[in-house]
């Protein structure tokens, strides 16, 4: 897969993809600051800052491609108010959000089904493209109706140096050509994916390829630095 295969647009430096009405991101992990405040830290709540970055993308309708909570455990109360007040937002700002659930997400269902213009899905498909997360395998629906698929999950990055051999990490857009076994996918015309970056900057990254879900049937063929491309 090739640069200009990409089905979205891209704007440098911007770690969103563009697509018909649509702006796709990835993870958002609300609530991450929590788990580094039980370590010690003093994290105010970066829910205003991701909401006011998310809402800059200007376009009509928001795709989000899995974990918008960061915690696995049940939503609690206090977790349940912020995430509901955030997705409210969203609603208030787009004509339509549409979230692939992702690992991090259990719970999320039910407060998304009492907000107007907010879907939960495993998957979704648009202008011949699918979105997952990337946790698990593609339904065969899916793998029969689109080549590409753009997922979430892996928070990938690319190591670049400079011109004084300094190493920086950047977040960046990962592309893979897929094998899915025959047996399974016997009609199956789903070849490459996009894995994009996660949305939240104060989270962390890797240029170290877990393979998991359907990934373990991914080469990998390049990735693209949010910082270093204008496509």
């Amino acid at each position: 897969m090739e640069i200009e295969d990409l089905p979205f647009s891209v704007k440098k430096g911007i770690p969103a993809g563009f697509l018909g009405e649509y702006a796709v991101i990835g993870d958002l992990h609300l609530g991450f600051e929590e788990k580094l405040n039980e370590s010690g830290y003093n994290v105010y709540s970066k829910n205003d800052d991701l909401l006011a970055d998310v809402t800059a993308l200007g376009t009509k309708k928001l795709m989000m491609l899995g974990d918008v909570r960061n915690k696995f455990t049940e939503i609690l109360p206090k977790e349940a108010g912020a995430l509901s007040k955030f997705l409210n937002q969203l609603a208030d700002r787009f004509d339509e959000v549409i979230i692939t659930k992702g690992n991090h997400d259990g719970g999320l269902s039910k407060i998304a089904s009492n907000i107007g213009g907010v879907s939960l899905v495993d998957e979704f498909s648009y202008h011949g493209t699918g979105f997952m997360h990337g946790h698990r395998m593609p339904s065969k629906s899916l793998s029969e109706t689109v080549a590409v698929v753009c997922t979430g999950h892996l928070h990938p990055a690319v190591v670049v140096y400079d011109s004084n051999g300094v190493m920086y990490k950047k977040d960046c857009w990962m592309l893979f050509d897929l094998r899915l076994p025959k047996k399974r996918y016997k009609d199956a015309i789903l070849k490459h994916g996009v894995v994009f970056p996660k949305f939240n900057a104060y989270i962390g990254s890797t240029d170290k390829v877990r393979r998991e879900g359907f990934m373990r049937y991914a080469k990998i063929t390049r990735r693209l630095s949010t910082d270093l491309i204008a496509v």
